[in-house]
């Protein structure tokens, strides 16, 4: 006998083992000797332990920008508040076209390249502001305090500066065109390459050697009130 058929001859056993055994249980069963086996008792299974809640985190503190509180400040006392006192503010670069900052505290705030287009600032205390490269064009800065302030490069088209006071101030490039620099005190201001083309001096305290560093005169009108005819001399220097 082949090793193969060992294996079906011992398969053939077995199997008829497990039909001797079914038929025995349908017998027992048959005859009620085959009872159900009671199952088990359940046993209780423990509840889990719950873990307690993590702790909340710490509520997030949201600092506000203190430049964005300055700004709004700004607006605020433009707006009517009026009681900021808004020296060394950082308003650089932001924009304040046509804001009302009459009689403003401004001393030696930043104001660099902001738009100041249009703006009020008649009486407006400016002195060590930094205003370079600032937009001032048509903005009215009659009165203003303006001594030591940094206008280096700053745009002043057509703005109104009568009587404003420019002690030692900075203009070095600054856009003068058409400004009214009425009765200015440029004492020790500087105004290398300033453009004065059709700007009012009338009666400004001034002299030849600032004008003479300015780039530009065309139709300027001269401290005595001539318009300017190529002799830089202002003859007439207000006290």
């Amino acid at each position: 006998m082949t090793r193969l058929e060992e294996r079906f001859d011992r398969l053939e056993k077995r199997l008829d083992e497990i039909q001797t055994l079914l038929l025995r249980l349908l017998e027992m069963q048959e005859a009620g000797q085959l009872a159900s086996a009671p199952s088990p008792p359940e046993q209780a299974t423990p509840a889990p332990e719950v873990a307690p809640p993590p702790p909340a985190p710490p509520p997030v503190v949201v600092e506000e920008d203190p430049l964005e509180i300055q700004y709004r400040l700004a607006l605020e006392w433009a707006a009517g508040g009026r009681h900021e006192d808004l020296t060394e503010f950082d308003l650089s670069g932001r924009n304040l076209r046509n804001v009302d900052l009459k009689d403003a505290t401004l001393i030696r705030a930043n104001l660099s390249r902001a738009d100041l287009t249009g703006a009020k600032l008649i009486r407006a205390r400016l002195d060590e502001a930094d205003l370079s490269k600032a937009q001032l064009a048509r903005a009215d800065l009659s009165r203003a305090s303006l001594e030591k302030a940094d206008l280096t490069f700053a745009n002043l088209n057509y703005a109104k500066l009568e009587r404003a006071t420019l002690r030692y101030a900075l203009l070095t490039r600054a856009n003068l065109m058409g400004a009214n620099l009425g009765g200015v005190d440029f004492s020790g201001a500087q105004l290398n390459r300033a453009n004065l083309t059709r700007a009012n001096l009338r009666d400004a305290h001034i002299t030849r050697r600032q004008i003479e560093s300015a780039s530009a005169l065309d139709g300027a009108t001269m401290p005595d009130g001539r318009l300017y005819d190529g002799d830089p001399e202002p003859y007439r220097v207000v006290e």
